[in-house]
């Protein structure tokens, strides 16, 4: 065996988090997300290549939503303040904006980033098996212009990182990271919740 030491300088974190008693949430947030749908057919044409990405939430007035984001505020402070380690006042994070993506079979979303907040986030309401992993791209530019071939992919060499959907997981990760969404080749619709977080 060599000598050799491996530091691993400026790694790129992403937080994940299953939620207390998420069946009987995603109930109630799947109908809250398919009445908007209801309203508004046609949505928004921001990442998504097909499928339905909703109007941002009225997170003041919905008590389904407040019940969702109570869910998991204090994880935000502590991913934060602990994990990232920003001197930052606890009161004055907040989520800009949140909002609905559904995939119904053969969508997708094409690769993109959330400028203007900190974190974003990949709520899963309905996933199956399927329905299309969330796909995180190496974000050093530099390091994926040249390279040999790779024949042993790892954490350092892999230059994008898939994440399987789970119902009830929560993902969290620096808004700078680009990411996609695989083609949902399931026969049911894929719902996920994104947000933003500022402070």
């Amino acid at each position: 065996m060599s000598n050799i030491k491996i530091h691993k300088f400026f790694p790129v974190p992403v937080f994940e988090q299953k939620i207390n008693n998420y069946k009987e949430l995603n109930s109630q947030l799947e109908n809250y997300i398919y009445d908007l749908k209801k309203k508004d057919p046609q949505g928004q044409k921001r990442s998504n290549a097909g499928g339905w990405h909703s109007p941002f939430f009225n997170m003041k007035e919905s008590e389904i939503i407040k019940k969702f984001t109570s869910s998991f505020n204090d994880s935000l402070s502590e991913i934060m303040t602990e994990h990232m380690g920003w001197k930052i006042n606890k009161e004055k994070i907040m989520i800009l904006d949140m909002w609905s993506v559904v995939n119904t079979k053969n969508t997708f979303n094409v690769q993109h980033a959330h400028p203007n907040s900190l974190l974003s986030a990949a709520y899963y309401v309905k996933a199956k098996k399927n329905s299309g992993q969330i796909n995180f791209y190496d974000p050093k530019d530099m390091k994926v212009m040249y390279h040999p071939p790779i024949h042993n992919y790892n954490e350092i060499s892999a230059e994008i990182i898939k994440v399987e959907p789970e119902e009830g997981k929560l993902i969290l990760f620096p808004s700078y990271l680009n990411h996609s969404v695989g083609e949902n080749l399931s026969d049911e619709d894929r719902i996920v919740i994104s947000f933003n977080v500022v402070c």
